[in-house]
């Protein structure tokens, strides 16, 4: 059975990894840090994590970014620090010991190298919040890099080519009209988004490395041109992210979406014996079958971890406003402590969104079976229907019609709103514990929602929405809405984060390096005392 040209060419691409992965292997000199130690900083890593609500696979990512800033803000950051980075981020468990060749220091080096330089230019071009705004985001791809370079997005990328060439002749675009370079964009971006759940900086350092190919061997010379050319870059960048057709072509290839992923974990799997199975069709509909069936129990304990870490963290973050915030004000300004209404604030929060992760529903048989079936297609070169996006809805959008839209969209939020609030009132919530209940309810709402769309990542069979489903998501969506809104608004407003950052995490990581050298020095001397002739 012949095999489809574009994952011919994905087979080549693999292989072509895996021989280099191979090559890398048989490097000896690798960093190595101790396992005491590194028990340690993976123990504060953890309990970092659970204070601030990241997706799981960007965790390396984010943590290369606080080292970077921290270093920034409390000490030059020299290329010097690129060892103590990388050994950081190996003690605390993001990267396997003894795995990292030594070699992979100098180029984190050059990294820092080329985006101090760029710094520099930054503060000579460029000042005020313009600034503030260009390093904030360079210091995020500059960690991107990082992570990218220490562990390698190869296959990924391979992958999301791969679904690109497969999908931009099938993706029709009706309703309205788009460049044929900013369509291609827009679906290049949607299946970043989709297939490898990445978030704006890796995008952004896609699309910066797109507009520049030369960047990332950046010289002198391109370090001045980029420079020069940040903002109109920075500016371009961000309206492609958010491109307002961009929601409607990423909804338009999530049955595609969905089959790619599939093929990933099957390469990922199987590693350089793929080609065993693609040239067995009953062979990989066995192996894709039994490869699913495990994506769901994965899915089902993605969603049981996401939810404990949203509890606890709701929970941690609650509790302190209870006691530093609402029994305060209670016990000194109302003379009075509610304890009903102040443990209905510490306890509804969390039960809520343990609520809505028991109400998930895992995809059926039939989901399974439509999956099989795409696959096959896909590998073996059967014609595929054609991908309509439509991006205009069909409403009329004149003026008075925008009117009245919104005017009953506005109504809505005042009955939804309305209605909770008049029953905090009826249980003599005063006004601080109400807005306290208001602002988690929504914020909650929100990270359910987020949460409950990781079990639609496999679903290509959507049962229609019954009357009961419609109206409970007709009435919250003022809710997550007001929850989505918070959400962008104060994504850095996080105490707890900000306190373990930096003024925990610095003085703990000294720490730990002390210890690491300390082991060190002993292991030297038990080798002398107990080896010695």
């Amino acid at each position: 059975m012949k095999i489809s040209d574009e994952i011919v060419l994905l087979y080549n691409k693999i292989q072509h990894i895996y021989k280099k992965r191979e090559e890398l292997g048989k490097i000896e000199n690798k960093v190595e840090v101790e396992e005491i130690a590194s028990h340690f900083a993976a123990l504060y890593e953890k309990l970092r994590n659970s204070v601030d609500f990241k997706e799981i696979h960007l965790l390396r990512r984010f943590a290369i970014e606080r080292n970077i800033k921290r270093r920034f803000i409390m000490e030059r950051l020299r290329p010097e620090i690129a060892r103590g980075l990388v050994e950081d981020l190996v003690r605390s468990r993001y990267l396997p010991n003894e795995t990292i060749p030594e070699y992979y220091i100098e180029e984190v080096e050059k990294i820092i190298t080329k985006y101090n330089e760029l710094f520099l230019l930054m503060n000579d071009l460029y000042n005020g919040d313009e600034i503030t705004e260009l390093f904030d985001w360079l210091i995020a791809i500059e960690a991107c890099e990082i992570d990218i370079l220490l562990k390698p997005e190869d296959i990924e990328d391979a992958v999301i080519e791969a679904m690109y060439e497969v999908t931009k002749p099938r993706v029709k675009l009706k309703g309205d009209e788009l460049s044929i370079r900013e369509k291609n964009i827009q679906l290049y971006i949607s299946i970043h988004r989709a297939l490898v759940k990445s978030d704006d900086t890796i995008i952004s350092y896609h699309l910066l490395n797109l507009y520049y190919p030369e960047w990332k061997d950046a010289d002198r010379e391109t370090i001045k041109k980029i420079a020069s050319h940040l903002p109109e870059i920075y500016n371009t960048t961000q309206s492609h992210l958010k491109h307002p057709y961009q929601r409607r072509i990423l909804n338009s290839i999530s049955e595609p979406v969905v089959t790619f992923q599939v093929l990933y974990e099957l390469i990922l799997s199987q590693g350089k014996d793929i080609e065993q199975l693609l040239v067995s069709p009953d062979q990989l509909h066995n192996e894709a079958n039994i490869l699913i069936n495990k994506k769901y129990k994965k899915i089902r304990l993605r969603i049981s971890r996401a939810s404990v870490r949203a509890i606890i963290y709701i929970f941690i973050t609650k509790v302190a406003f209870a006691f530093l915030v609402e029994f305060p004000y209670e016990m000194y300004v109302l003379n009075h402590v509610n304890y009903f209404n102040l443990g209905i604030n510490v306890v509804f929060p969390p039960l809520l969104m343990f609520l809505v992760t028991l109400t998930i529903v895992p995809p059926s048989k039939e989901n399974t079976k439509k999956i099989l079936e795409n696959l096959h297609n896909l590998i073996y070169d059967r014609p595929e229907k054609s991908i309509l996006c439509q991006l205009k809805t069909k409403y009329k959008k004149s003026t008075s019609y925008q009117i009245f839209y919104y005017f009953m969209y506005t109504v809505l939020y005042v009955v939804v709103f309305g209605s909770i609030i008049y029953m905090l009132v009826e249980l003599n919530f005063n006004i601080l514990s109400g807005a306290i209940f208001l602002f988690f309810l929504t914020a909650v709402s929100f990270f359910a929602i987020r949460i409950r769309a990781t079990a639609k990542e496999l679903k290509v069979i959507d049962k229609r929405e019954g009357v009961g489903s419609f109206l409970v998501s007709f009435f919250s969506m003022p809710v997550v809405s007001a929850g989505r809104w918070m959400a962008s608004r104060f994504r850095k407003l996080n105490l707890f984060a900000f306190i373990m950052d930096y003024i925990i995490e610095a003085p703990f990581k000294l720490f730990v390096s002390a210890l690491e050298h300390w082991l060190g020095f002993m292991k030297e001397k038990k080798e002398e005392v107990f080896h010695d002739n």
